[in-house]
């Protein structure tokens, strides 16, 4: 048994259901059924435990701009849908990011650079589908920096609106950010582009109904 990754584990589970600031060392090592000295031993304050944590979010980060494949709007969809699985599994830490920026600036200014490092990397992604013919071309009245800085607090803070929306009173579709996300680009795709997200929709629609006659 791999204690330190057994801490982190149980305490990822405590911090979604509590908050991390509600949630004490105490708190951990008595739902694990260990001694305070055996989590100290690993983790010497609470904060090393958000920079592990931190860590194994940015390890699971996605690639934005592969270089080894052949890149269309379907990896726009997948990269979202990657990523809103890493929100759902740290849910905690996107509820609570603007909070954890203040409180310990020198830990998070890991996933600042990162995050620095994804955007640039969008810019890259939307380059291509420009030059491919997907997206219409930047000009007076499109600005694709404004765009992507959209589609960027649309997704990391996807789980925040959620949290503040009654979801049995509203009329959210689902509990994922990727339709929204889809109407923010709409406007810009050429008749390429729309064309094939017109045949994401037909593929998901196809997949939604196998799986269905399959239940």
């Amino acid at each position: 048994m791999n204690t330190k990754l057994d801490i982190i584990k149980h305490a990822v589970v405590l911090f979604n259901k509590k908050g991390f600031f509600n949630v004490s060392i105490k708190d951990i090592t008595e739902t694990m059924g260990i001694s305070p000295g055996n989590f100290t031993y690993h983790f010497k304050r609470k904060e090393y435990l958000l920079s592990a944590i931190q860590e194994q979010i940015l390890d699971n980060a996605i690639e934005i701009m592969p270089s080894d494949q052949y890149v269309t709007l379907f990896h726009f969809e997948e990269m979202f849908k990657k990523f809103y699985v890493i929100q759902r599994q740290y849910r905690f830490f996107f509820l609570e990011i603007s909070y954890l920026m203040v409180e310990y600036p020198g830990i998070m200014r890991g996933y600042k650079i990162a995050t620095t490092k994804r955007l640039e990397g969008a810019r890259d992604l939307v380059n291509h589908f420009i030059t491919s013919g997907r997206l219409v071309p930047e000009s007076d009245r499109i600005d694709y920096t404004i765009i992507i800085q959209t589609l960027w607090m649309t997704s990391t803070f996807w789980s925040t609106r959620m949290a503040i929306i009654d979801q049995k009173r509203s009329v959210v579709i689902e509990d994922s950010p990727i339709q929204n996300l889809w109407g923010i680009l709409l406007p810009y795709l050429t008749e390429k582009g729309y064309k094939e997200y017109v045949e994401i929709t037909k593929y998901h629609t196809t997949q939604h109904n196998i799986n269905f006659k399959n239940i």
